[in-house]
């Protein structure tokens, strides 16, 4: 028997239908933390942390960061992908489950319109010159990227090229899970990252710009 497909929906559309303050009550951890104003400080819930100003939440923005072992954030689905560790199309379909949602009022046909890990803006693409191939090309390789088995933490989402440069808010920049890797090896060293899901919501791979103008002819504007 083939199993049932489990249906798109509008991440969008779930994200505006709960709250941070939901989530942490549904995990019992909404108790440990502290308001002040419009922001939420306690223990990271997903590591298991004990500082209570380790992670932060914006309750206006419906944002989350951890400063500490995380190094990420992200919005409310973001935060029950890390915590059951699961895609976020899973994420999303528990998050529907848990907080009484109706799948049909959140269904979608399109799997585009499930995804919506890239910013509107579209990033300009690096131009390159015609060349004429001297030899047949290659059939194109269709075969879908497998997910992948790890996530990029070390990000600073605040990133001057980010917020002055593109002139996107934080609230956007958490929403697409954009940011500046800070990590010390890989391919997006010193790279503004963009992390790509499949239709099923899965992450597959990576976009790093160079931000701003690349320092010389041997340092690519993107890599993939």
């Amino acid at each position: 028997m083939s199993k049932t497909r489990k249906p798109f929906v509008d991440f969008r559309a779930i994200r505006g239908r709960i709250t941070m303050e939901q989530v942490l009550e549904h995990y019992g951890v909404l108790h440990t933390f502290k308001r002040s104003g419009n922001r939420l400080s306690g223990p990271c819930p997903i590591h298991g942390g004990s500082d209570p100003s380790q992670f932060r939440v914006e309750t206006e923005k419906n944002i989350w960061n951890c400063f500490s072992e995380c190094k990420h954030g992200g919005n409310v689905l973001d935060f029950i992908a890390s915590k059951e560790n699961v895609p976020i199309h899973e994420a999303a379909l528990k998050a529907c489950e848990w907080f009484n949602i109706p799948i049909a009022e959140v269904k979608t046909d399109s799997p585009r319109s499930e995804s919506d890990s890239a910013p509107e803006e579209t990033p300009e693409r690096p131009s390159k010159p015609v060349v004429q191939p001297t030899t047949p090309p290659k059939p194109e390789d269709n075969t879908p990227n497998a997910p992948l088995k790890f996530r990029l933490d070390k990000l600073q989402r605040e990133h001057p090229y980010l917020i002055n440069d593109r002139g996107l808010t934080l609230e956007t920049i958490v929403d697409f899970g954009l940011g500046y890797f800070t990590g010390e090896k890989g391919l997006m060293v010193g790279r503004v990252v963009i992390p790509i899901h499949n239709v099923k919501g899965e992450l597959v791979a990576y976009a790093g710009r160079w931000p701003g103008e690349p320092p010389d002819k041997k340092t690519e504007k993107y890599k993939l």
